[in-house]
């Protein structure tokens, strides 16, 4: 795929971004209940783009390691969600989440799995069900995995998905909590007949 050539237009690209933003409402509702403090959760921009541009996206954003989970997931269509941070945000949000600030940073990187694990829980699954309520149809996701490394590791640890012509769903996020303002990535990597499969959705949808 070329990234000159859009996926979808920009009018669909909007149409799902909307539909993802009240996806992330509800994961936001759901987090601020599970650590008792005020979550914010926005998705300012979506985008379509290729594997390659998606990785060198967040690189050049994240200048550093990342840390997140990986879930796969099928329905209506099917791929590898992603939702990944720079690693020192991922350390802030778990210190937020734990409300632990007097943490070390190893003690941190022990608990940090399983923190990740849970909140990549309530917000990817919070994206797969806002799009199966967009749809009409079941989206399910399977248990979702800590990943931690380069997102050129990261990236090449997926299993279907490893194809440099596979097409990132790009979702930025904004993740606001306990007065820290932590920039995240939600990833949806499916090969092109699921994206065909994406857009037939939205078109049904859309009543065309």
């Amino acid at each position: 795929m070329s990234d000159n050539e859009p996926v979808l237009s920009e009018f669909y690209v909007d149409a799902v971004a909307e539909v993802l933003n009240i996806g992330m409402g509800s994961a936001a509702a759901s987090l601020s209940e599970m650590i008792n403090e005020e979550v914010k959760l926005s998705v300012p921009s979506v985008e379509f783009v290729s594997r390659l541009t998606a990785a060198k996206h967040i690189s050049e954003k994240a200048k550093t390691d990342v840390s997140g989970v990986h879930q796969q997931f099928q329905g209506v269509f099917g791929g590898d969600a992603m939702l990944l941070f720079p690693e020192e945000q991922s350390l802030q949000l778990v210190r937020a989440v734990l409300q632990q600030d007097d943490m070390s940073l190893e003690e941190l990187t022990e608990m940090e799995q399983e923190a990740m694990a849970e909140i990549g829980n309530v917000i990817l699954n919070a994206c797969l069900c806002s799009m199966a309520d967009m749809f009409g149809k079941e989206m399910r996701g399977e248990i979702p995995e800590f990943v931690h490394g380069s997102l050129d590791q990261v990236f090449s640890n997926e299993n279907n998905s490893t194809q440099t012509e596979a097409i990132v769903l790009l979702l930025n996020m904004d993740f606001s909590v306990d007065k820290k303002n932590i920039q995240g990535y939600v990833t949806f990597l499916m090969d092109v007949a699921e994206v065909r499969q994406f857009k037939a959705s939205i078109q049904e949808f859309l009543g065309e």
